[in-house]
Order: C-alpha cells, then structure tokens, then sequence
C-alpha cells in the first residue's frame, strides 16, 4: 500500500507554528513582491478567495475579515519541511519526497497501516505543529484521491485508506475528474466532450483507448484507477532537467538600465543554484514581460535562448549571457514588470564531454571561477549580498518588496523566538 502525506496549508500552516494567537484567524501567505495569493488557510478558503488572486484586488476584503497576510518566508518553509521529511523517514520504511510539503509512503510490511498513519500524524503535530493529512490505496494516484477525501471529510480523521473495491469505486464516484492527479484543463474538456465527468467513469474506459486518445500516460492513469500500479514509490529523485529564478518586481521599471540589473541579479542567484547543486547549464533563457493584471497598459512579453559555448556555473559567464539574451528582447516604451532567467540543458560539475576529433572545446575563465568562489565565501560568512557584481546594479529598486515577513524562527540566531518563566 502506497500513502500521501500531506502538510494541510503547509504555508500557513508553518506562519501559526510560531504564532498561536492566530489559530482560528484566517491566514494568508503572498508570492514574492507582495503580489499574488500563494497559500491560504481554511478559514479564507471560506471567504471564497482563490489561489493565485492579486493582492491589490482583495485587499479590502482581506483588511475588513481580519486576516492575517505574510510576505513568502521561504527560509522557514523550506526548514520546516526538511524536519518534516526528516521525521516522516524515521517512521516509514521507505519515502519519497515529491514536494515541499508532500511526501509518497511505501508501506510494505507494515501492520495496521491505518493506526501507524495516525501515529505518524501525531508525532509531527507534536513535535512541529504541523496538521498533516495521509491518503491510502494501492497505487498513487489512487493516494492522491485518498488524500483529496481525508482533508475534506472529518469523519476520517485526516486519514482515509481505500482498501477495496466499494471503496475505490465509492471514491472515485464522488470525484471529479478535474481533481484527479495528472488531468489538466485541456483533459478535462476534452474527456468532458466525451461525457466523462467522474473518476469512477474514468475507471471504467478501456485503456486501448485511452492510448490511442490520451498517449500511454492516458493508459497508465487508467490501469492506476484500477489498483494496477504503474509508478513506483522512489527513493532517489531525478536529476533535474533545469532550473528557474523568476521574480515580480516592487515598482513597475522603464528604464533598460534599471530591468538589466535585476537580471545580471537573478543571474547571480541562477549560478549559486547551480553551484549548490553541483550542475552547470549548457544554455539560458531569459524572460521578461509588463503586468497582464493591467489591462490599460500596453502589453509586451518576449523570451530568448541562448547557448553556452562551454558549460559554466560562474556568475560572470552567466551575467554577461544572460545580459546578451535580454537586450535582444528589451523593447522601450513598456512598464516592466516581471523578469526570470533560466538553466537548460543541465549535467553534472565533474561530467566530461566527449567531443569529435575536431572540436576545440571553450574552456571557463579560471580567474571568474577563483573570482566567483572568493564571493561565496565572503556571502557564506557575512551574508548574501555583502558582495555583488556591479552588473547588478546600485538602486536596487526592484528588489523585493516584503512588508509582512515572518521572522526565520528555525534559520537566524537572532531571530530565535523568546520564552519568558515567571
């Protein structure tokens, strides 16, 4: 049997750890700069505000319900579920982290599965103050499904274990297809066209069908409604295939100058990922696009590709791609307002590349290498940002804008949370 463990409002969730006062009080957690909803609690779920909806629109809404709104604190979320997983590894034979506040079970050879769930539930309520919830079935995605009814019907307890058929087909018959694991939007309507709506009708199509239709991923999420499982619990993740730093700025920007530096900045970050993942990147792309949210404005969105001569990881080397690439799309006259960089094309540090019997291979820059460690160093001991390319510019305008962010209770020695005895 395979369970999904998932941390309920994780966000949110993680904002109340360190602040009883604000149990029972709507909770709200904001995408970098302040702009969109990212996390809700249960209680602005009921205020009907849906994920994703820009701050400035529902501000007032927000103000007048009393809600408690925080900027992202992705330091303490990130800390928060590395102690989660930590604790779920210690209880389960075998895990697989999937997100940051998701994890896959195998529970194999585990007796009473149901009553060691609600152990595990406890234990991380106890020890974190996380409210957690946990979908048991045969396959994953019938998991999943399991896990969509223990966060939404009380009776289970947070834990619901679908462990025969009447209530696979029970669940499966309340569900939509639309919140079933793997099916987008485009699926959906196109399943809908045929007159599927339900998970229970899903199960029932041949899946010949479903190949021909839907690829063979069609098929396997058919032979997984059926309790065929065709995705294994992992234990080791995949490499990755690429890596993003993509930001909203605090200000709309015009100028050429001041939308170069934020991405020579995000450049910089790009290369310290890479670097803390031991990758380099082949190629880059950079994106930079106005506010779709500000339809009196005239729009503009463009990207471009660039490929690398040699594998790099340096900040100089990306900077200056990265730069190339941006003024081949920059275009006067637009209120920018969002800008991303992105490695493609990843492989191992240490990976040699064979070339052909004449192929000249570029080789890095040693002394931005020597450069580019010196400055880890300096931001590894004093702080990111002590040290910072000139590329990336002095105002700093557009750097984010966070009015309502939590302390680092778990990651900053001064941040520490007090207690006081009488």
């Amino acid at each position: 049997m395979i369970g999904l463990l998932d941390g309920n409002n994780f966000f949110a969730s993680c904002e109340r750890v360190f602040r009883p006062d604000l149990v029972g009080r709507p909770v709200a957690v904001l995408s970098n700069n302040d702009g969109c909803i990212i996390a809700r609690s249960a209680e602005v779920k009921a205020l009907g505000i849906p994920m994703g909806a820009p701050y400035f629109k529902i501000k007032d809404i927000l103000l007048k319900n009393h809600v408690a709104v925080f900027s992202s604190n992705f330091s303490l979320y990130g800390d928060m579920s590395a102690r989660m997983m930590t604790l779920i590894e210690s209880h389960v034979p075998r895990l697989e982290v999937y997100s940051i506040d998701e994890a896959f079970i195998d529970f194999s050879g585990v007796v009473s599965i149901e009553e060691r769930a609600h152990h595990l539930r406890n234990q991380i309520y106890q020890s974190l103050g996380l409210p957690t919830s946990i979908g048991i079935a045969k396959t994953k995605t019938l998991a999943k499904v399991a896990n969509y009814f223990a966060k939404r019907v009380g009776a289970y307890r947070s834990v619901c274990v679908l462990d025969t058929d009447a209530r696979v087909n029970g669940a499966l018959k309340a569900i939509k297809i639309e919140d079933i694991w793997g099916i987008g939007r485009r699926i959906t309507e196109r399943l809908q066209a045929y007159g599927i709506y339900t998970g229970l009708q899903l199960k029932e199509i041949d899946p010949r069908w479903m190949r021909r239709t839907f690829t063979v991923v069609g098929e396997r999420l058919i032979h997984e409604l059926n309790g065929l499982s065709c995705l294994e619990v992992e234990d080791i993740q995949d490499p990755k295939k690429s890596i993003q730093v993509s930001r909203s700025f605090a200000v709309p920007m015009v100028k050429e100058e001041d939308v170069r530096a934020a991405v020579a900045t995000y450049a910089t970050r790009l290369a310290q990922k890479l670097r803390i993942n031991g990758l380099k990147t082949r190629s880059v792309l950079v994106e930079i696009r106005t506010n779709f949210f500000r339809k009196n404005q005239p729009q503009y969105r463009n990207h471009a590709t660039l490929i690398l001569p040699c594998p790099v990881d340096d900040d100089l080397s990306l900077i200056k791609a990265t730069t190339k690439a941006f003024e081949s799309i920059f275009k006067p006259g637009f209120a920018y307002h969002k800008a991303g960089v992105m490695a493609l094309d990843l492989l191992p540090r240490d990976q040699q590349i064979q070339l052909d019997l004449f192929s000249m291979l570029p080789m890095e820059d040693p002394k931005s290498i020597q450069l580019t460690q010196a400055v880890d160093r300096v931001n590894t001991q004093f702080g990111r940002g002590t040290l910072f390319s000139a590329a990336c510019g002095k105002r700093l305008r557009w750097r984010d804008q966070k009015r309502n962010v939590s302390p680092a209770y778990t990651t900053c020695w001064q941040d520490l949370p007090k207690a006081y005895a009488r």
